[in-house]
């Protein structure tokens, strides 16, 4: 049986994303590919987002950041994990 928590996403294009969802609104992502290797843990309160992401295979700047903003307009919980990802993305690419 599949543990619901856990999806490893191995992809044919060579992406690998594992996602882990301890809460319907807290997410772990791990997002690989080749020697490229990040981490997002995400978690959706009632108004706002915090973002945590960690680029382990930079070694020039070896440090994590955290975003917290007001939630986006169109934020959904729940969605499915590519599209959490690109949701991901998305709203930490506005931040930068």
């Amino acid at each position: 049986m599949r543990d619901p928590l856990l999806a490893r996403r191995p992809r044919s294009d060579g992406w690998q994303v594992t996602v882990t969802r301890p809460d319907p609104r807290a997410m772990l992502f791990d997002v690989a590919l080749s020697d490229y290797r990040e981490f997002f843990f995400v978690a959706a309160g009632e108004r706002s987002i915090a973002i945590t992401m960690y680029d382990t295979s930079d070694d020039a700047f070896p440090e994590p950041q955290t975003f917290v903003f007001a939630k986006p307009y169109g934020w959904q919980d729940g969605l499915p994990d590519d599209e959490a990802l690109l949701q991901v993305w998305q709203a930490v690419g506005v931040q930068r």
